[in-house]
């Protein structure tokens, strides 16, 4: 069963929340007032300890993401996993089972997580009140659709991969340096990719000199030629290279 009831907790203030890119935090006050009395409690999530719902489920809640990262997985008949997507602060989780109410994949946590939960009746009638949270979540649905058409590419692995991190770093906000909660074998579910085949090209990246690669992080340090490469997949908008540290 989905995670739909949540233990008593006290109050959530979508006002003082540090997530800036919250649906709630994306309005007026009066809009993140109404975000917040509508919230269950937050829900805690362990990578390992049981899913946030599995595929099949019905569906009675989407989730918000206030912390970690949650992925959304797939599973053939051999148990094989298939990672559809990844879930970052300020993102809405379950989007793709608001039309007949069924999860089309697992959620799981990738780290430790916390989302904050929102009916769906009660989101649907926020969403009627304010154009605002109509608006985020077609910017969420999207995004999460030029991604779906992104994968289905027939690009290179170095072409998916700089894209998804290019992607990364602009979701995260995180400047020069793309600090990666997965792994490289989940990532590697994610781009169709074998994970040997990711740990290559990202070796390849960093003897050209266009990345430096720490524990779980990549350094941009040539933003110009990992944009030439990602162009065609389709998913940066145009912008400045952030300046690289020196």
């Amino acid at each position: 069963m989905p995670f739909d009831a949540a233990p008593t907790a006290t109050k959530i203030d979508c006002l003082i929340c540090p997530i800036q890119s919250c649906l709630a935090r994306r309005g007026s006050s009066e809009q993140a007032a109404a975000f917040g009395d509508m919230l269950a409690p937050r829900i805690a999530l362990m990578p390992g300890r049981g899913a946030l719902y599995r595929g099949g489920d019905r569906l009675r809640s989407v989730y918000s993401v206030r912390g970690g990262c949650i992925k959304a997985s797939t599973y053939d008949s051999d148990g094989n996993e298939r990672i559809r997507g990844f879930y970052l602060p300020g993102d809405l989780i379950g989007l793709d089972a608001l039309g007949d109410g069924v999860c089309l994949a697992t959620a799981a946590a990738v780290v430790p997580s916390q989302v904050c939960v929102a009916p769906i009746s009660e989101l649907r009638q926020l969403m009627s009140r304010s154009p605002e949270v109509a608006q985020r979540i077609m910017e969420q649905t999207s995004r999460e659709l030029a991604l779906a058409l992104a994968l289905s590419g027939d690009y290179t692995a170095e072409q998916r991969l700089v894209a998804f991190l290019l992607q990364m770093r602009d979701r995260m906000e995180s400047g020069s340096v793309v600090r990666l909660p997965m792994a490289q074998r989940d990532i590697g579910s994610y781009l169709r990719l074998a994970t040997e085949t990711v740990c290559r090209t990202l070796k390849g990246l960093e003897r050209r000199g266009w990345v430096s690669l720490g524990d779980r992080s990549v350094r941009i340090l040539n933003e110009v030629k990992l944009r030439q490469i990602a162009e065609p997949v389709g998913l940066l908008h145009a912008q400045e290279p952030v300046p690289h540290a020196a």
